[in-house]
């Protein structure tokens, strides 16, 4: 039997087979040991894909994703660019290629071709991002945005013709602090560079006492301009401490304002009081229409049938209390005495405009009110200088039967009628010709106040133009103090 010599197809198909085989090996070694000269595949540079790219590419694809790509900063609903250059950011190019280097010089080359041959790449450490900013640069780019963007609140403001205060407008601002996460988070990422920043509601002030004085200037300069008086004004809050002071240190005519102070001084000088006492004190501080009460009390308080004598004791109590522009030289109604000659005081004794204050009993408004504001901390158990000046002769009971007297003074007009019905309201009124005031505090739902108000005018003061006036003055003081509740008084304001 025969055999023949010649390859059977088969033979020459498994030739064929195995160079073809080796031709491909060769080539994708080929193409292989060529790749190796650029980043491998899956290879990462702060999480941006490299591979297969040359230092140069990278560098340049870094350099577009991180430094010509700008962030976009949402202030709510407004837009803003912000180009990294601005604050200084800045790519660490050398050390990052270096490491990408590394990466592919370290990777086994058999290894490696054959992850490449399958198409199974081999897994290689990303290289993590090292980069730089300034944040002060930013924080001024945050700032001049804020210019831009925010809007500042708007304070309250008066309403001249409701003697009411209206609510301010609140506004944003940026958080500057708050908002530095979100713009480097993305800063420091290659896509979704975005960011909102932090913006907060401002909420307005309430309203300063300087918005009060304000209100009650306007509200007085025409009773000024068409009468050539003047209006004086000291309010004081309780709480604070906060003052407002229109011409309070004004000599004027004591009126019977300092009937106040004769009460005070008559529990300073009796250790006891008796039935007639009290009935003197109640007639004193309670509407009366004369002032037989008052007099008479100076009578006790110098233990002697010398009325004049009480009055200087009045005086020096006050003088000790710091009250240096308020006194008592002769009892009501009085002519006075020959020789006796009006002291000498810081209020009139200045060149203020006249007021022409009585010679026998003068103060200001400033004064009254620190009195009364002594009494009410007396009454209130939290010292002061009453306290101090008497400790062994004045008690917070007697202070407080002082505020309970003048409680009693119903009068229905004047402070009284610029508060609600239901407010307390301890005062004194009183009036002559040319001066009407009241001083009184007032017990608000939000804090207690004092307010004296006197109103001058040469001559002849006219009870229609002073009565609502100083209601008005008081309206308007109840509201600042009530801000959120304001007393509408329709009676007033229609």
């Amino acid at each position: 039997m025969n055999r023949s010599k010649t390859p059977g197809l088969s033979q020459w198909l498994t030739v064929s087979i195995m160079v073809a085989a080796a031709i491909f090996l060769v080539y994708k070694l080929y193409e292989y040991a060529g790749s190796r000269a650029y980043f491998p595949v899956g290879l990462t540079i702060a999480a941006v894909d490299v591979g297969g790219m040359t230092r140069e590419q990278a560098s340049e694809i870094l350099t577009n994703r991180y430094i010509q790509a700008p962030v976009i900063l949402y202030h709510r609903n407004d837009r803003f660019e912000l180009s990294p250059t601005e604050v200084e950011f800045t790519l660490d190019l050398v050390t990052m290629l270096s490491e990408a280097d590394d990466q592919r010089m370290q990777q086994d080359f058999w290894a490696g071709f054959w992850g490449f041959l399958w198409g199974r790449p081999v897994a290689v450490q990303p290289v993590e991002l090292r980069a730089t900013h300034k944040r002060e640069a930013l924080r001024d780019i945050l700032d001049r945005i804020s210019v831009i963007a925010d809007q500042p609140a708007q304070p309250p403001q008066p309403v001249p013709a409701t003697l009411t205060f209206q609510y301010g407008v609140s506004g944003t601002a940026i958080n500057r602090e708050a908002s530095f996460a979100d713009i480097e988070a993305a800063l420091y990422r290659p896509t979704n560079r975005e960011a909102r920043l932090v913006v907060d509601a401002v909420m307005p002030e309430r309203p300063n006492i300087n918005l009060l004085t304000r209100l009650l200037i306007n509200h007085l300069k025409g009773f000024e301009q068409e009468s050539r008086g003047v209006a004086s004004v000291f309010i004081l809050d309780l709480q604070t401490g906060e003052e407002v002071a229109i011409n309070a240190n004004l000599p004027l005519s004591g009126i019977d304002m300092l009937k106040v102070p004769i009460v005070l001084q008559t529990y300073n000088a009796l250790d006891q009081l008796t039935l007639r006492h009290r009935q003197l004190i109640s007639d004193t501080l309670v509407l009366r229409p004369d002032h037989l009460a008052a007099n008479e009390l100076l009578t006790v308080i110098a233990g002697a049938d010398d009325p004049y004598l009480g009055g200087r004791q009045v005086t020096d109590m006050l003088q000790r209390v710091g009250l240096k522009n308020t006194f008592i030289i002769a009892p009501y109604d009085s002519i006075g005495r020959p020789g006796l000659r009006t002291p000498q005081t810081p209020a009139n004794t200045s060149p203020a405009l006249a007021t022409n204050p009585d010679p026998y009993m003068q103060t200001t408004a400033e004064d009254m009110g620190l009195l009364l504001a002594m009494i009410y901390y007396c009454a209130k158990g939290q010292g002061g200088p009453l306290m101090a000046a008497f400790a062994e002769t004045l008690t917070q009971f007697e202070c407080q039967a002082v505020l309970e007297y003048m409680a009693r003074n119903k009068i229905g007009s004047l402070i009284e009628e610029g508060v609600p019905p239901n407010v307390p309201v301890a005062h004194r009124h009183g009036w002559i010709r040319d001066t009407h005031g009241d001083a009184g505090i007032v017990f608000s739902p939000a804090g207690d106040y004092v307010i004296v108000a006197f109103l001058y005018q040469p001559n002849w003061l006219e009870w229609v133009v002073s009565s609502p006036l100083l209601a008005d003055i008081s309206l308007a003081t109840y509201n600042f103090f009530n801000f959120d509740n304001p007393y509408l008084n329709r009676n007033r304001l229609n």
